[in-house]
């Protein structure tokens, strides 16, 4: 009898597994989830969690698509779950130099209840205060994996593996003196990156005086939205 109530059970978890996996509105697992909560000085307004893409040169937020939508929890703290389930959109790849890894990056943030895909470009301007963003962390997809010795490997702050990544934005307290800058250009130097005595995009002073660093941590630590505030994140460019 014992062998028979296995044999059932193993009949019915597979049935069960079959029919999560034909449900037309079954994604999969997902590729990465993310957890946090919504801080406020008042009652929440009507919003949602969302993560946006981010389809400008870093660390800039103003060119912005829709990657997922989740519910905000009533209570304290008011708490998501995002989840994504497929690699980012051909528009959000970029890459620091010809042949270096590609690589994408999101935005925790939370939006206006009911917001649609073609209004999130219109942020933040049309939807203060109901909007902030997480400007301490990205959340970045590197299409394959980075090679040690590399300039994306310094950029990232690791030889990152491809795959989903969670990575604090660290500001910079001033720009570098001139000992550091020096030591970080022959560093970017010797990784294969052009000086050419100017600070212009995609040089080795370009990089090394970039208002911010990144510094990859894990998946599990918690992302908080603050509304009303926006600090954080890169600091002010150094001439």
């Amino acid at each position: 009898m014992r062998s028979t109530g296995t044999a059932l059970g193993v009949v019915l978890a597979a049935m069960l597994a079959c029919d999560a996996q034909t449900d037309p509105g079954y994604q999969g697992e997902p590729l990465v989830t993310l957890r946090g909560r919504v801080e406020s000085s008042g009652e929440l307004p009507p919003l949602e969690a969302a993560m946006l893409w981010q389809r400008g040169p870093p660390p800039g937020t103003d060119d912005q698509q829709l990657a997922t939508r989740a519910p905000v929890t009533s209570g304290f703290p008011a708490t998501f779950t995002l989840r994504l389930y497929a690699p980012p959109p051909e528009a959000a790849f970029r890459a620091l130099a010809t042949g270096a890894p590609r690589w994408a990056r999101a935005n925790a943030a939370a939006v206006p209840y009911g917001l649609s895909a073609d209004q999130v470009p219109s942020l933040p301007t049309s939807y203060n205060p109901n909007y902030t963003y997480d400007a301490d962390h990205w959340v970045l997809y590197v299409e394959s994996d980075v090679p040690p010795s590399s300039l994306t490997e310094w950029w990232l702050g690791e030889a990152l593996g491809a795959g989903y990544h969670l990575l604090r934005v660290l500001p910079l307290s001033g720009c570098l003196a001139s000992p550091q800058l020096e030591a970080c250009v022959a560093d970017l130097v010797q990784r294969g990156v052009p000086d050419d005595g100017t600070d212009a995009p995609g040089t080795a002073r370009g990089f090394c005086k970039a208002p911010y660093r990144l510094q990859p941590t894990t998946l599990d630590e918690a992302i908080v939205l603050r509304l009303g505030q926006q600090g954080g994140g890169a600091g002010p460019a150094c001439p």
